[in-house]
């Protein structure tokens, strides 16, 4: 039998919301995947650059429909989310109660829906409480699904895999993976963020194997669902959304990003990053902040701040403060290439972003995985250790609080981020990262190395890929 006749094993990849297309669409993955297998998607997103990127690799692309649940199977499910949370109790996950506090406020019914989750929750909020709970939550998905649309395509296309590209992005995904599961398929998913397992709540649909960043990830989420998992079924990969940093293909001389920007080649720039609303409120305030200092700079000498937004949550003060400066000789907004409908990252994007952490002279940000990016890319980094200026937030929402949170501790401790404390610090720290912007880059080298090992190069995605391939075809067999 030649190549040609070879049956390829076939492999349903799961995309619920726009945040996953950067790291399985628009990386190598699909071009990985499809050497050994035919590939389906089952996505919510209809149209746009998922139907460009993929179709050379795609055989076909499924729509993924919302359906509502049983609502008793919802409120079950909530009193597990919430026992996972109080059992998990992270610094993150002290917010989020906080914030729930606040949104049922003056919320009768809100608030006596979020006090029985709670106290229902409380007397499971231990391993095995939560293990035994969340098998009884499956069941409940399977027995009162709410259509079985899903058993029917897996019936007639009979995957080999079922994979979730984010773990995280889309409750819509967590009932095909369930339906997937339930019905002898096997099923695997990607941890999508470092933060996730300090900072979100119970894993639900049973998964065979698990994708992680690093060996830190892989340990900390076999802690969790150990009575679960096998370590051996947890792989570590690294990120794909790394992999465009060290792929020279996205990269511009200095020249291209500066017409991209509007900006002089002859100055130098900071780029500031600002962090999801309403999770980093009065941001503007910060921003402001960091505009005075660098007006107080000499003008032959001054850099431009660059301020990219993130564009999941933005506050109308960020907006208003962009509008102010918009025609200012020092100060950038740029427009952030992004489908909003879908959550979906455009592909051009990947070339700026790249770009403008490669020729930054300097990065600020709160506390954010860019602060990882800014290292794999040698930069002076400054995180954000104090209130905003002439603010009065509650406690809990208190904006040094960020840098202080489980998963970021660790870089904080790696001495390869400067936190400022104050706004003199912020200005002493700037002045000195510009400087001496090689200051921090031994403390960053080892951190990085440290963390991820050897998996932090452009080879994520292929790693993935070939993984995927390698279960397919065994499992085919």
């Amino acid at each position: 039998m030649n190549k040609a006749q070879v049956k390829k094993p076939h492999i349903v990849l799961v995309i619920a919301r726009g945040e996953a297309i950067r790291n399985f669409v628009f990386s190598d993955f699909l071009k990985e995947l499809n050497k050994l297998s035919t590939i389906s998607i089952l996505s919510s997103i209809p149209d746009g650059e998922i139907i460009d990127y993929s179709s050379p690799y795609v055989k076909q692309i499924i729509p993924l429909k919302k359906y509502k649940e049983n609502s008793f199977v919802v409120f079950f499910r909530e009193i597990i989310h919430t026992a996972h949370y109080r059992w998990n109790w992270t610094n993150a996950v002290k917010y989020y109660w906080h914030r729930h506090n606040k949104r049922v406020e003056g919320k009768f019914k809100e608030k006596i829906k979020l006090l029985a989750w709670r106290t229902l929750g409380l007397p499971l909020a231990n391993k095995k409480g939560l293990h035994i709970t969340t098998i009884i939550e499956r069941w409940f998905s399977w027995v009162f699904r709410p259509t079985k649309d899903f058993d029917k395509l897996f019936d007639q296309i009979k995957p080999d895999i079922v994979f979730n590209c984010s773990h995280v992005h889309g409750v819509d995904a967590d009932l095909p993976m369930k339906i997937a599961s339930r019905m002898g398929f096997k099923t695997g998913t990607f941890i999508f963020s470092w933060d996730n397992l300090f900072t979100r709540s119970r894993i639900f649909p049973k998964y065979d194997f698990f994708f992680t960043w690093h060996n830190e990830m892989r340990s900390h989420l076999f802690k969790i669902y150990e009575n679960e998992i096998n370590l051996d079924d947890i792989y570590v990969t690294g990120t794909p959304q790394f992999d465009f940093h060290f792929n020279k293909r996205y990269y511009w001389d200095k020249k291209t990003l500066y017409k991209k920007m509007g900006l002089k080649i002859s100055r130098p720039y900071i780029l500031y990053t600002t962090g999801m609303h309403p999770v980093f409120l009065e941001e503007d305030k910060m921003v402001n902040a960091v505009i005075d200092i660098l007006k107080r700079i000499k003008k032959s000498n001054r850099p431009y701040l660059v301020v990219r937004t993130y564009i999941k949550g933005n506050s109308n003060e960020m907006i208003a403060l962009s509008e102010k400066y918009q025609n200012d000789d020092d100060v950038i907004f740029p427009t952030i290439m992004w489908d909003k409908n879908w959550n979906m990252p455009l592909f051009e994007d990947l070339f700026i972003y790249t770009n403008l952490l490669r020729y930054t002279s300097l990065g600020i940000n709160a506390a954010s995985t860019v602060s990882i990016e800014l290292m794999i890319h040698n930069k002076p980094i400054i995180n954000l250790g104090f209130e905003p200026p002439n603010s009065s937030l509650p406690y809990w929402t208190r904006f040094s609080q960020h840098v202080d949170y489980e998963h970021y501790r660790p870089l904080v401790k790696s001495k390869g981020v400067a936190v400022a404390k104050s706004l003199e610090e912020l200005e002493y720290s700037i002045n000195r990262s510009l400087n001496h912007p090689k200051y921090l880059e031994d403390y960053q080298k080892l951190f990085l190395k440290t963390l991820f090992n050897d998996s932090l190069d452009r080879f994520s995605a292929k790693r993935i890929g070939k993984i995927l391939n390698q279960k397919a075809i065994q499992n085919e067999k």
